[in-house]
């Protein structure tokens, strides 16, 4: 079940953050049971064990420390059941969508498809659509969870709950620590609320507490029509003033229809690029397109809002994206060189060129590492209340503009969390974006924000992580691992 650790299998040594690591054995169990045996030999030998899945993440989660690399991946299997799915953990997203039936769909949609439904769990990943839904949490029914003494918990939401802040999960008990959480998107640390489900502590616990080996996944019944659109803004004043106005709901929520009332578009994501990433976009055209993606005409100097609508029919999506683009003028921007996508083909290719900036960003950091072999990038994974969406963009561009690092700005600018990628030419470049990166998420904290809304802490963010909580919230946390994990065996050095 597991064997000596060899050098042909390198690539599980790492993950997406291109840290590098070591580990003596890797097991690939396809069973709960060979699982469970792999988690009791760890446990008989006092081995560290890291759990692994698709190794999408960016934050060195998945990269071992030693001991036993637990390797979900040939955990795949996928099972319709009426409107929900059960999957094992391995099952990637792209496996999991073309499972779905037409008539639903599975809203988390992280930037990466190959992303196994595990990892996405692990780190409660969000996508563009969690402005509309949510994270991977709000679409979890149920979770089983083998834990390091050998018990399987069978949670359900709605079911298995905290009484106050007290649980019982198998024969693991005690109190949960009365955790705070920035009131915004958030991917940082431990969920704890009184008399919550207890399938939550478990989603975005980043495998320290157990190893999910079967979810079950809510569907939703799939819209009659998703329409698209890309609208180009002169200045980041613009930009903030258009997603305020279609955040506080300027189009009606019903829309007159012949005699009857029919409900309007839903509002489903709002991504953003900064005239940075649009230009550096246009000069990987050739690249992109030689991948199959085309790179539509992007104007100079602007920066691009990405709106989308999910709605009941043709006709309701078109009054929504038509009601927002004539706002576009108030903001100094133009509707008629908006890019508008009214089909499911066009709203595809929309939303692969929203998918190619971080893409294109690791290929260009894979070609520079070839002189610098240490070299990474950065990139900053941080959200703050709405209120301050303004502030943080221009905190971003002050302070990049009195330096001549290589930059782009894109993200979910409707949850106000946007991704700064700072691109080094060299080590010294990695130095400066690390200072501004410290400096920026001091700020964000003392706003109320998270330095981590999607990503998850994994081993790259832990001192971030202590400055936003504190030593006493870091110290609970670490109780609480304890009776789950009273030798700290499971992932050990991610999250805490």
């Amino acid at each position: 079940m597991s064997e000596s650790f060899q050098p042909a299998l390198a690539d599980y040594l790492r993950d997406e953050s291109r840290r590098v690591g070591r580990a003596d054995r890797l097991a690939f169990p396809r069973t709960e049971a060979e699982v469970l045996a792999a988690l009791a030999e760890a446990r008989a030998q006092r081995m560290p064990v890291t759990t692994q899945g698709a190794r999408t993440g960016v934050t060195g989660g998945a990269v071992p420390e030693g001991g036993l690399v637990l390797n979900l991946a040939h955990m795949d299997q996928i099972q319709v059941e009426g409107e929900t799915l059960r999957v094992q953990p391995g099952a990637t997203l792209a496996a999991i969508r073309a499972a779905v039936p037409p008539h639903l769909y599975f809203a988390p949609d992280p930037t990466e498809t190959s992303a196994s439904i595990g990892g996405m769990i692990s780190c409660n990943s969000s996508g563009a659509l969690s402005f509309l839904h949510g994270p991977t949490r709000n679409h979890i029914l149920g979770l089983r969870v083998a834990l390091l003494n050998g018990d399987v918990v069978d949670l359900r939401r709605g079911r298995d709950q905290a009484a106050g802040l007290r649980f019982q999960l198998g024969s693991v008990s005690g109190e949960l620590p009365p955790l705070r959480r920035p009131a915004v998107k958030n991917a940082a640390g431990y969920f704890v609320d009184p008399d919550m489900d207890l399938v939550d502590l478990f989603v975005g616990a980043e495998g320290t507490l157990g190893v999910v080996v079967e979810a079950t996944l809510r569907l939703l019944p799939a819209p009659g029509a998703v329409w698209g659109l890309m609208a180009f803004l002169p200045s980041t004043a613009a930009v903030v003033g258009f997603v305020d106005a279609l955040r506080q709901g300027t189009v009606d929520r019903r829309q007159e229809s012949g005699d009857r009332k029919q409900e309007t578009a839903a509002l489903a994501a709002l991504e953003y690029f900064d005239s940075n990433c649009l230009a550096f976009l246009r000069e990987h055209a050739d690249e992109l397109a030689s991948k199959g993606i085309a790179v539509p005409a992007l104007p100079a100097g602007s920066a691009c809002v990405y709106a989308e609508w999910h709605a009941p029919d043709a006709a309701a999506a078109e009054a929504a994206l038509m009601a927002a683009a004539e706002r576009l003028p108030e903001f100094g921007a133009d509707p008629d060189v908006c890019i508008l996508a009214d089909n499911p083909h066009d709203v595809e290719k929309l939303k692969i060129f929203r998918h190619a900036a971080p893409e294109m960003v690791n290929s260009a950091i894979d070609e520079r590492r070839k002189i610098h072999p240490g070299l990474v990038k950065l990139g900053t994974d941080m959200s703050v209340p709405d209120a301050r969406l303004g502030d943080v963009l221009a905190l971003y561009e002050t302070d990049l503009a009195a330096t001549d690092l290589e930059h782009l700005v894109f993200g979910h600018i409707g949850a106000n969390h946007l991704h700064v990628n700072v691109l080094p030419r060299h080590p010294a470049d990695y130095d400066a974006g690390r200072a501004l990166y410290a400096r920026w998420a001091a700020q964000v904290i003392a706003w109320g924000g998270s330095i981590s809304a999607e990503h998850g802490i994994g081993k790259l963010k832990r001192d971030l992580f202590r400055q936003m909580v504190g030593d006493a919230a870091l110290a609970q946390m670490r109780d609480l691992k304890k009776l789950f994990d009273p030798d700290n065996l499971l992932n050990p050095g991610t999250l805490l």
